[in-house]
């Protein structure tokens, strides 16, 4: 146990003296993460700005009095389509010169006049460009919106009262039909987001942290120094997987706090509503179930790093080994960010992945007892596993003479 402690305090004490260090691991991550996520959502929200603010240029063709009457009254601005022009105008759609063309049929208001039944029903054709954004909002509101009111104006001026042919409606805006559980709702939130840079930053932190540790000091020559002092091999490797473990625990705690508090200005910034009475709201359970978890995958991405630092030769090649799994990482957290509907069982046995999703769930209130513990004990005896690997790598003089 000495020797462990030792070895533990030792590399403890490294870390922290290196102020360079300490904001390398715990600050510059976090902060890279908020600002990209800040940024993009800036430039999200500007860019809607941009398409909401901008006037839409749509050409109409054979247009009838009635809709004439109709956009005017809506202060909606359209240009004619003079003779022959019609395919000039379809390519400056292609181009995004112009945003939507209106093509009513011939005489449209004599058809609609003297319609009768199994007559052919005016058609009306928006062209519009689904590649180009102001084209396709345009198509949206002019072209879907507008025509959707016009064609409710003409029905009330044939059936008299709209009434008459509604049977029913159905309330999907108000909030009295919302029954619903805010800490609920607001888990999800974060239960979408926090799982996926929990996952990925923990890793992170792991693998910046784990290489130095083990292969930077056989690259150095002080783990030669090391492995011929009195303290144990086995004692060398729990002491060093142990403070990488504590490091990325530190870490991950650093980075959970961030993030919930930085959720709310990002939800903000990206234009969402969800800062709007965002609010966080943990129970013990869930905060002891979420504190176990996280040192559960500190060990075990310690010992994923501490395994493949001792069979590599230099920190080149264990970054170069470890980056696919890095990219592993990414994926599973992002399957997770985009999954819904129930987890299948067998979900529960894969290592990580259950990680991330019992970390989901337990944000968002649905993890029951038995996959937590599944995937608690599985997360551990991984890194178990793992762990005596590694000590059996450090006892190999040929391993540890690479």
């Amino acid at each position: 146990m000495n020797g462990i402690k030792q070895i533990f305090q030792k590399e403890m004490a490294r870390i922290f003296r290196d102020k360079k260090m300490v904001f390398s691991v715990f600050i510059l991550p976090v902060a890279i993460m908020i600002g990209i996520l800040m940024v993009t959502g800036t430039f999200q929200r500007r860019m809607l700005s941009n398409i909401e603010g901008h006037t839409p240029i749509v050409y109409v063709e054979n247009e009838p009095e009635s809709f004439q009457q109709f956009r005017e009254a809506a202060e909606i601005k359209v240009k004619p389509v003079k003779e022959g022009e019609v395919e000039k105008v379809k390519e400056k759609i292609l181009k995004g010169d112009v945003d939507l063309l209106l093509s009513f049929p011939e005489n449209m208001d004599h058809k609609i006049a003297e319609y009768q039944t199994g007559d052919e029903i005016p058609e009306i054709l928006p062209y519009y460009n689904p590649g180009e954004d102001y084209s396709k909002e345009a198509f949206d509101t002019v072209g879907g919106t507008l025509l959707e009111t016009y064609r409710q104006v003409l029905l009330g001026q044939r059936v008299g009262n709209l009434e008459q042919i509604e049977i029913f409606k159905v309330d999907r805006e108000s909030e009295a039909i919302q029954i619903k559980d805010e800490d609920k709702v607001n888990g999800k939130v974060l239960g979408m987001m926090l799982p996926y840079f929990i996952t990925i930053l923990l890793f992170a932190g792991a693998m910046g942290l784990g290489v130095d540790m083990i292969t930077g000091e056989k690259e150095r020559g002080t783990m030669a120094s090391l492995l011929v002092t009195p303290v144990k091999r086995s004692s060398i490797v729990l002491g060093k997987v142990f403070a990488l473990m504590a490091l990325t625990g530190i870490s991950s705690v650093i980075y959970v706090a961030a993030m919930v508090a930085c959720m709310p200005i990002m939800a903000k910034t990206m234009g969402g509503n969800i800062g709007d009475g965002f609010k966080i709201s943990m129970d013990v359970k869930q905060i002891i179930m979420l504190g176990a978890l996280l040192i559960a995958l500190s060990f075990l991405y310690s010992t994923l790093i501490a395994l493949v630092s001792v069979f590599a030769k230099s920190m080149k090649e264990a970054s170069s080994y470890i980056m696919p799994m890095y990219m592993l990482i990414l994926v599973i957290g992002l399957s997770t960010m985009f999954s819904f509907g129930n987890t299948p069982e067998s979900s529960y046995w894969i290592p990580v992945y259950n990680s991330s999703v019992v970390l989901k769930e337990i944000l968002t209130q649905e993890v029951t007892i038995l996959h937590y513990v599944i995937t608690l004990l599985m997360t551990f005896g991984m890194g178990v596993i793992l762990t005596g690997v590694i000590v059996k790598a450090f006892e190999s003089e040929k391993v540890m003479a690479s």
